[in-house]
C-alpha cells in the first residue's frame, strides 16, 4: 500500500496523540491551537502524506463545516451588508455558508430551520421574530449551536451579536431636538421585533426626558419596509397633521417618506426635517441625503460568525456548552451621520 493511502483524520489523531478536533483546527489554521501541538500535527500528516478529504473528514467528526443563516429579508440593503462580513469571516475559517430570507413570514422563520437542520448545518445564525421564539426553545432541546443576529428572543439561552436600539433612537430624537424640533413624529419598526419595540422605547424616552408630551397621533406603526414609511407620510398629510421632524425607525421607511412628500410637493428639509437609522448605502446616494443612525453592519456580520464558529467547536470539543460561561451577548455602538435632510436653512 502506497504511502498516505487511506489514511484519515482519525488516524492522524491517533498518531499524534490529540482529539480529531484538534486535527481538524490544525488543517483549517485556527489560531487556538498552541505551537507544540501544531507543530507535533504536521509533522505527523506530512510523514503520513496525507491528504484531506472534506467529505470524509466530516463524516469522521460529524460536521460540514457548513453554517446557515436566516434573515427576515433580503429585498433590504441592510442585511446584504451583515451578510458579507457573514461569508468573509465563514471563509476564513473554511465554513460554507448557507442562506435564505424569510419575507418577514413567520411560518417561513419554521420551513427554514427545519431546511437548514436537514442539510446538517453545524449552526445557524437567526434575526428571528418574537413570535417564534418557541423555535429557539425547541432548538435549545436539540443542542443545536445558534446565535442571534440583530433581533434577540429575550430569555433565550443563545447569544446575540446587535446595537444598543434603545439608545441609539433616543440619540437620534435628541439630536432632532438638539437642532430646535419639538412636534417629532414616528414611524415604528415591526413591532414583533425587538428592534422594532426598542428603537420605539428609545424615541418615547428621548421625548420624555426633554420635557416634551407625547402625542399617540405622531406615532405610525410600521414593518420596516420602504411601502410602510410610503403609507405613513401619506396619512400625515391626509390628516394635515405635517410634523416638523420625522424620527423613522430604520431608512427604507425614510425613503418611502421622501417619496411621499416629492408626490405632494413638500419639501426636506425646508418643510420638515428627516431621520432615518441604519445607514444603508443607498442613503448618502438620494436627494436630500438621509442623516441617520449607521450601524456596523459588516463588523456585525464578521462578529456573530466567529461567536458561532467558536460555538460550534466547543461543542465538537466537550460534547455540550455552558452558554452562560462561555459567551455574554455582543453590543457594538453606532453612529450619527448628520447629512442634508435634517440640515438648517
Amino acid at each position: 500500500m502506497a504511502i498516505g493511502e487511506n489514511i484519515t483524520i482519525k488516524d492522524i489523531a491517533e498518531k499524534s496523540g490529540v482529539s480529531i478536533t484538534t486535527v481538524s483546527r490544525v488543517l483549517n489554521d485556527k489560531p487556538d491551537v498552541n505551537n507544540e501541538t501544531r507543530a507535533k500535527v504536521l509533522k505527523v500528516i506530512k510523514e503520513s502524506n496525507y491528504r484531506p478529504n472534506g467529505m470524509a473528514r466530516s463524516l469522521v467528526i460529524n460536521q460540514t463545516y457548513s453554517i446557515g443563516l436566516i434573515i427576515p429579508d433580503i429585498n433590504n440593503p441592510y442585511f446584504p451588508e451583515v451578510a458579507r462580513g457573514i461569508e468573509d469571516q465563514a471563509q476564513k475559517s473554511s465554513y460554507s455558508v448557507i442562506f435564505s430570507s424569510t419575507d418577514n413570514k413567520l411560518e417561513r422563520e419554521r420551513e427554514v430551520i427545519d431546511l437548514m437542520l436537514q442539510k446538517r448545518v453545524d449552526g445557524l445564525i437567526v434575526s428571528l421574530s418574537l413570535a417564534n421564539k418557541d423555535i429557539l426553545k425547541r432548538l435549545e432541546d436539540r443542542k443545536i449551536p445558534i446565535v442571534q443576529l440583530d433581533r434577540k428572543i429575550p430569555d433565550s439561552i443563545y447569544p446575540a451579536v446587535m446595537i444598543d436600539n434603545k439608545k441609539s433612537a433616543y440619540n437620534a430624537v435628541q439630536f432632532l431636538i438638539d437642532e430646535g424640533h419639538k412636534k417629532i413624529a414616528h414611524i415604528t419598526g415591526d413591532l414583533q421585533t425587538v428592534p422594532g419595540q426598542e428603537r420605539q422605547e428609545g424615541y418615547r424616552k428621548a421625548i420624555l426626558d426633554n420635557d416634551l408630551a407625547i402625542n399617540e397621533d405622531l406615532i405610525y406603526e410600521g414593518d420596516f419596509s420602504k411601502k410602510a414609511g410610503y403609507k405613513a407620510m401619506d396619512k400625515m398629510i391626509e390628516r394635515g397633521r405635517v410634523p416638523e421632524a420625522i424620527f423613522a425607525a430604520n431608512d427604507l421607511m425614510a425613503l418611502g417618506v421622501l417619496e411621499a412628500c416629492r408626490n405632494s410637493n413638500l419639501k426636506i428639509p425646508t418643510d420638515l426635517a428627516l431621520m432615518g437609522h441604519d445607514d444603508i448605502s443607498i442613503s448618502n446616494l438620494v436627494h436630500p441625503s438621509l442623516t441617520t443612525m449607521a450601524q456596523p453592519k459588516y463588523r456585525l456580520g464578521r462578529q456573530a460568525c466567529e461567536l458561532l464558529i467558536n460555538l460550534i467547536d466547543t461543542i465538537q470539543e466537550k460534547g455540550e456548552i455552558d452558554y452562560d460561561g462561555f459567551c455574554q451577548d455582543k453590543i457594538l455602538a453606532t453612529k450619527l451621520v448628520k447629512r442634508d435632510s435634517t440640515a438648517k436653512n
